[in-house]
């Protein structure tokens, strides 16, 4: 192993240690000063005598805190203490063009309430985490290492670390991700640049392996990538010709069954991007802006205008007492739906159930409702009661037809 050839550190390495002290332990909340790093023993070789050591954090300051052309904006600083805001904080008049003082030429400031403001928050990190914990593409041991990677270099000792075993329930690895990752480059260039996509539209056949479902490739206007249950889908708009007038309705696509897309009419030498893409305004049903609350409407991401869809919801009561419920019993009905859904009333007979009513696609809520059955019944619409209805019909076809020859 190499060893040093001088006890002397140099600058590089003094203003390098004392920066990844600062990184571990300190924070806006938690700040220091010259004397308190005096008295920790890893860092005594290189603190130096009290010049030394204020005009080492001044140019690390000056360093970090500015760009080529002038300071950064204050939240974005990495080096931080008392003097240095006061002197270039927001609240400071800004320098004019004019100004003769170099900032090399400023005079060694004193060091007090010195903190290293890192790139994330606490709250970004916790998101970070939330995320990677969260992924149906992750399993427990990938999962924890790259906690422990944000937790050891984006944190302080001051962070409130997560429970160490949290064990996680992975999903089927069912995504060529290399595919996937090209999928949604040209994708994201397509809707930046406003044009149309073709792509060849698969699903998987009995070999397991992805088979084409028509012959022709669609052709389609892009509008927002989404992801959700672990998976990325395309909202878009295919124009179909029915009865010779044109419907443009919003469709929803999985990115992961796509392949050959390409972006027709493309040519660079021109510099022409492609086929302009159909007007978003032109588009029936599609959000124009987009809301993160569309997959409460729009059920395991289907596709159709959301319509208000009264329910009645099964709500034990009490024999003795009719208007008190023997249990809670909604969390089901706002983990599909949050906030979204109105309690509308409780019936005023046996066996004394609720209304709500819920804005949701039509197809998404009959499928819904199936899956809920023993909870849920479909009132209104007649159209999706009656959806139901057929459904449960084919049902007892496809399931009772054994018991019925016994």
């Amino acid at each position: 192993m190499a060893k040093r050839i001088t006890q002397k550190p140099s600058n590089f390495e003094r203003t390098y240690k004392i920066i990844e002290y600062l990184k571990k332990n300190s924070d806006s909340e938690h700040t220091v000063t010259q004397a308190m790093l005096r008295k920790v023993p890893e860092l005594e070789v290189y603190i130096g005598d009290k010049q030394t050591f204020n005009r080492m954090i001044k140019h690390a300051a000056m360093t970090m805190n500015f760009n080529e052309e002038d300071i950064k904006p204050e939240d974005e600083w990495n080096i931080v203490f008392e003097e240095f805001i006061r002197q270039f904080g927001c609240e400071v008049e800004e320098m004019g063009d004019d100004e003769d003082e170099e900032l090399e030429d400023i005079p060694t400031m004193p060091i007090r309430g010195l903190f290293y403001n890192h790139t994330f928050s606490y709250g970004e990190i916790n998101s970070l985490i939330e995320g990677i914990l969260f992924s149906k593409t992750l399993d427990s041991k990938t999962a924890n290492y790259l906690v422990d990677k944000i937790e050891e270099n984006l944190t302080t000792k001051f962070y409130k670390k997560r429970p160490k075993k949290i064990c996680k329930v992975q999903e089927p690895e069912l995504v060529d991700k290399e595919l996937l990752r090209e999928n949604l480059i040209t994708i994201q260039q397509a809707i930046d640049n406003y044009v149309q996509i073709s792509f060849r539209f698969n699903g998987y056949n009995y070999t397991k392996k992805l088979e084409p479902v028509r012959e022709e490739k669609d052709v389609v206007s892009p509008y927002y990538i989404v992801a959700s249950g672990g998976r990325y889908y395309l909202l878009a708009c295919r124009e179909i010709l029915r009865e010779d007038k044109i419907i443009r309705n919003m469709s929803i696509w999985r990115i992961d069954l796509m392949t050959d897309i390409e972006i027709p009419g493309k040519n660079k030498k021109l510099n022409v991007p492609g086929f302009p893409a159909i007007k978003k305004n032109d588009v029936d049903n599609l959000p124009i802006e987009w809301s993160e609350d569309f997959q409460l409407s729009h059920l395991n991401m289907s596709f159709d205008r959301p319509v208000p869809i009264k329910l009645r919801i099964k709500s034990q009561k009490r024999k003795d007492d009719s208007t008190k419920r023997v249990r809670v019993d909604y969390t089901f009905l706002h983990d599909w739906f949050g906030d979204t859904f109105k309690y509308i009333g409780t019936e005023k007979t046996e066996p004394y159930d609720d209304i709500v009513e819920v804005v949701c696609s039509p197809y998404g809520m009959v499928n819904w409702a199936l899956q809920y059955s023993d909870r849920v019944e479909v009132l209104e619409p007649l159209d999706v009661r009656n959806s139901v209805i057929e459904k449960v019909k084919n049902l007892n076809k496809k399931y009772m037809v054994e018991e019925e020859n016994e």
